[in-house]
């Protein structure tokens, strides 16, 4: 950079370093400017200077919800002034209110929702961030995509995975309750999924559906319970002709003959495992009991011989 740049030239540096698609550089250039429109009493510019370098910061963290906000933050404060990003202009408001929706994804899906209410919370979430990229952007294509990926994103692309990820929250949130309601989200999610054009995520949300909505009587105690995986889980067995064909005529199967394996609700299947762990600790227990015996014999042997040998010594 030459020594004596004006800062409207600077300014014109980091626009084409964007266009280079070196944002690091064109961040540089334009805090350079910004501060020299600041000594220069040039609020304005330093101010547009400014959101144009927090703009260009994202692209080292794109999933920073916090740099997000930041920079829409900065963006909103220039009003009705017009950005130049690349070969796109676009109004300072419009921009502000892209950033902040993607700020908003980022948060949601940065957060890890474990109990059924933090699901359902997420769901509502996700479901209005959703109809917002419809009001907001519809078939606008989304700048700050296109900007760093060169990706031609538009609001109603970016509302249907965000939708399916709200079906997927939702039944997450009724499984432990209500698994066949939960497959029927995952349903609506897979289909979802396929309008987006994401067939490995609706094969993934169909694999839900199969496993909560499935349903099966239990090997040991007979409760007929669904939601496999969750409520009731598969066990390894050795399963003979008499055995499975005297659990014939039953509604819901109790065992899966093609892979010898029984079905156990979650309950059985809990207690048999512990019932097994608390055998295989006191089974560990004997054998380190009988072993420190051993052990403890091979040192007398050990110590008597040492004994014998200094005995033998003139």
């Amino acid at each position: 950079m030459a020594l004596f740049k004006t800062p409207e030239q600077i300014l014109q540096a980091g626009q084409d370093a964007v266009l280079r698609g070196n944002f690091p550089q064109a961040r540089t250039y334009y805090e350079n400017a910004a501060l020299k429109f600041s000594k220069q009493g040039n609020t304005a510019l330093c101010a547009l200077a400014g959101s144009y370098a927090a703009i260009v910061s994202i692209a080292q963290s794109p999933s920073n919800a916090s740099l997000l906000y930041g920079a829409a933050q900065s963006v909103r404060s220039l009003g009705n002034a017009t950005l130049k990003l690349g070969l796109r202009e676009t109004p300072a408001s419009e921009l502000a209110t892209e950033i902040v929706m993607l700020a908003t994804e980022a948060d949601i899906q940065g957060r890890t929702a474990n109990t059924p209410a933090e699901h359902a919370e997420k769901a509502r979430r996700l479901r209005e961030l959703a109809t917002k990229f419809r009001t907001e952007a519809a078939d606008r294509i989304l700048v700050l995509p296109e900007l760093f990926f060169k990706q031609s994103i538009s609001g109603e692309s970016k509302a249907l995975p965000l939708s399916a990820y709200a079906e997927e929250s939702l039944g997450e949130s009724l499984v432990m309750e209500n698994p066949k309601a939960a497959a029927e989200h995952y349903q609506t999610a897979r289909l979802l999924w396929m309008q987006a054009g994401r067939q490995d995520f609706g094969d993934m949300a169909a694999s839900r559906v199969r496993a909560y909505g499935s349903a099966a009587k239990c090997w040991f105690c007979g409760r007929e319970i669904s939601g496999e995986g969750i409520h009731f889980l598969r066990m390894p067995s050795e399963l003979t002709e008499l055995i499975m064909k005297s659990s014939k005529g039953s509604a819901l199967p109790s065992f899966d003959p093609g892979l010898s394996q029984i079905y156990a609700c979650r309950g059985c299947y809990s207690a048999v495992y512990r019932m097994a762990d608390s055998r295989a600790v006191t089974r560990m227990q004997e054998l380190e009991a009988r072993v420190n015996l051993q052990l403890n014999s091979i040192r007398e042997s050990i110590a008597e011989t040492q004994r014998m040998i200094a005995r033998m010594r003139p």
